[in-house]
């Protein structure tokens, strides 16, 4: 039973990182097309921008925004804010250039802001932004264009980070959605990109379906494009920028609100795949999402299997000892980082693990318990 229960589990932690992106990119590689996009392509476009007190970057944000390379008459901006600071006079003095205000005194989440501005918006085609990030000329045009293509629902541009402070939590992610590139690109390939960059993407008006206030809406209204029959796919070269995470406390709570906002999504739409026959992409949310979550449990069975079977001796007392080893190593890493200076490089790598770990473990209990996580900003 536990040798069992190792092998399982050590599949399971490979599969994912390893195995799936190789099955995905040679799936791209026999079934791979392009979209037809055309850079004339110039329809009317939103851009919503869900705000919750963000006084200290809405100004830029809407100054970024007004200089995006995009005829001006065939742009709309719209702040949805639920702000209990100075974000709503700072908006309101966008007026005269054309930015709306949709206030609103009470806090509901991001994805209820949206849902309150999408019917007031006039755009064929929808882009949502974040207020902290800040979204290079280009993007907008580059993402369009691709809507020439009427098999095309939604479109995710690309985020990158900056990281003034050098924290490891920042280095971490970069190197992280550096890898995730190589997936999302197969994916894309295959007009079925699961989810979206929430600091920049687009979805066709038409396409769009509401969704419940606490579920993800980058993750989840892609992915209904997808089961709709419309194809969902990746622009590389559409950037936005953001400041990532300065610490591993603020990394932790993050990934926590994503994994259990997203974890609930991820069932409802796997189900709903399943029903309407998408079978990639319900091969995508088991692989790449489902079981990437899940990883904490896999690393909790087989340190158990290892530690079980290690007075066998050779291979599974080595396995025991490296597992212990690494766990120890990354927690006095962690003590270092919060006590002493913030790691920098590669040191930061073994705990960011640690740290992704843990926030999935406690996003999927929370999530499966119905606990209720409130959004805070991590910046």
């Amino acid at each position: 039973m536990a040798i069992t229960l190792f092998f399982c589990c050590a599949f399971l932690l490979l599969y994912s990182p390893l195995l799936y992106p190789l099955i995905l990119w040679l799936l791209a590689v026999l079934f791979g097309r392009e979209s037809r996009s055309d850079g004339s392509f110039t329809p009317q476009v939103s851009v919503l921008i869900p705000a919750y007190d963000e006084e200290a970057v809405i100004a830029r944000k809407l100054e970024n925004t007004l200089a995006l390379d995009y005829p001006r008459e065939r742009l709309e901006i719209l702040v949805a804010s639920e702000s209990d600071d100075a974000t709503d006079d700072i908006v309101r003095g966008f007026a005269g250039r054309g930015v709306r205000l949709l206030p609103s005194a009470v806090r509901r989440g991001k994805v209820a802001n949206l849902g309150r501005a999408v019917p007031e918006s006039r755009g064929e085609i929808l882009l949502l932004t974040d207020a902290n990030a800040m979204i290079r000329p280009e993007a907008l045009r580059r993402i369009v264009r691709h809507f020439a293509d009427p098999r095309i629902g939604s479109v995710s541009g690309r985020l990158t980070y900056v990281n003034p402070g050098g924290g490891a939590a920042g280095a971490s992610e970069r190197l992280y959605w550096r890898m995730e590139q190589i997936v999302k690109k197969a994916s894309s390939r295959l007009f079925s990109l699961p989810g979206a960059n929430g600091s920049v993407f687009a979805v066709r008006k038409s396409a769009y379906r509401p969704i419940a206030e606490d579920r993800g809406d980058d993750f989840e209204i892609p992915i209904r494009c997808v089961i709709d029959g419309l194809g969902s796919i990746l622009e590389p070269d559409a950037i936005s920028v953001e400041e990532a995470a300065g610490g591993f406390v603020q990394e932790y709570r993050r990934k926590v609100r994503i994994i259990h906002w997203m974890l609930r999504s991820a069932l409802i739409l796997l189900g709903e795949a399943l029903g309407r026959r998408r079978w990639l992409l319900a091969f995508q949310l088991l692989s790449h999402k489902i079981n990437r979550w899940a990883m904490p449990f896999w690393l909790l069975g087989l340190f158990a299997a290892s530690v079980t079977l290690a007075g066998r001796g050779g291979f599974f007392r080595a396995a025991a000892v490296a597992q212990a080893a690494a766990y120890g190593a990354s927690l006095l890493l962690l003590a270092i980082d919060r006590t002493i200076r913030p790691l920098r490089g590669l040191l930061g790598a073994p705990v960011y693990f640690l740290v992704v770990n843990a926030a999935s473990f406690v996003g999927i209990v929370s999530c499966l318990a119905r606990r209720e996580v409130t959004w805070h900003k991590t910046r």
